[in-house]
């Protein structure tokens, strides 16, 4: 795999208070999403080497945060390039004091806030399976949008009939999303029938597939911000990495509300960017585009509608019958997805 350098000089602007890029290296599997080569690195691990990396910083110990570099930062970012960049840093912000909350940007992708005397950066830090620094990132602080606890709008499913939530829920071994910052609280749902299986005979083909070609419906009023067509529907099971999330649409419903529907079938987007759109309305097919191996929806919420900078708000849509496992089916007024439910809108 090609690898990616790029190395950057300190360059600051106290005058503007900070504008400071320094320290860049990182390897293209650190970026990998949604399928493809993450690391499942919990925030804890991150503020642990961030801590470390600080006190290094504080102690002038270019050693210790040397040892904690993969080998290719090792190579790339020698301790005598490394040890004037970081001194001079120091020289001009003073020492560290504290570092913030992780904010998980990919799966083994983090951004710590650090504290010095004289104010603020991000520590942009990815971390490989063996919990060796892979990618290190000082950059100017940047202030988290807004992130509301919730919609505020009132959500529908957006599909009609009764479909199978395959990843969805608030803890990792309900939803395959749960680390990564924009999709923390996504869901994939497709069509089962009472055996659990999703398609005819051996689902050789997307048509095999109960899911492929329902329609996807606008879960509420909004503006569209993006739609994506053109994009080829994978054959079963064989995913596009390269085009991740498909023939997608994202839907503006309010400030900090964007929700983004997405493996959409090929041709099937019936809106463009800029159409108002009515809860309830047909903005495409079900399909198998994207990082996607069977056809289903995917799902997820963000805040802001640039989507890698995005986080994740949790979802909740009004009045859903829900089936969970063999249990009776119920009406729940305010529904937001759980792993294996069977679920339609009443």
């Amino acid at each position: 795999m090609t690898k990616f350098l790029h190395r950057g000089a300190c360059a600051y602007c106290l005058p503007s208070l900070l504008a400071f890029a320094a320290l860049i290296c990182f390897s293209t599997a650190s970026f990998a999403q949604n399928g493809g080569t993450t690391v499942d690195i919990s925030q804890w691990r991150f503020l642990q080497k961030a801590k470390l990396i600080g006190d290094a910083i504080n102690k002038h110990d270019i050693d210790a945060i040397e040892n904690e570099f993969d080998p290719i930062v090792q190579r790339d970012l020698p301790a005598d390039t490394l040890k004037p960049l970081l001194w001079n840093m120091t020289n001009q912000l003073g020492t560290v004091e504290k570092m913030g909350e992780p904010k998980m940007k990919w799966k083994n992708v983090a951004i710590i806030p650090v504290k010095f005397q004289k104010g603020i950066l991000d520590l942009q830090l990815a971390l490989d399976s063996t919990d060796k620094i892979s990618g290190f990132y000082f950059i100017p602080h940047k202030a988290e949008p807004p992130v509301p606890p919730r919609n505020a709008t009132t959500f529908s499913l957006p599909f009609k009939g009764k479909w199978t939530v395959f990843w969805g829920g608030d803890a990792k071994e309900q939803n395959f999303y749960h680390d990564i910052k924009n999709q923390r609280f996504a869901m994939d749902v497709n069509i089962s029938d009472e055996l659990g299986k999703t398609h005819l005979g051996e689902g050789l083909q997307n048509q095999d597939f109960f899911a492929f070609g329902k329609e996807i419906l606008a879960p509420a009023d909004g503006i569209v911000t993006d739609a994506i067509d053109g994009v080829r529907d994978n054959p079963p099971f064989s995913g596009n990495e390269y085009s991740a999330l498909g023939n997608a649409v994202v839907i503006q419903h309010g400030p900090s509300e964007y929700s983004v529907l997405s493996h959409l079938m090929r041709g099937s987007v019936r809106v463009h960017d800029g159409d108002t759109v009515k809860r309830g309305q047909v903005i495409g097919l079900c399909g198998n585009s994207g990082n996607s191996t069977e056809p289903n929806l995917h799902y997820f919420l963000v805040n802001i509608p640039l989507l890698q900078d995005a986080t994740g708000i949790k979802m909740y849509f009004k009045n859903v019958a829900v089936q969970h496992k063999r249990e009776e089916p119920h009406v729940e007024k305010e529904y937001s997805p759980m792993r294996n439910d069977k679920i339609e809108s009443k």
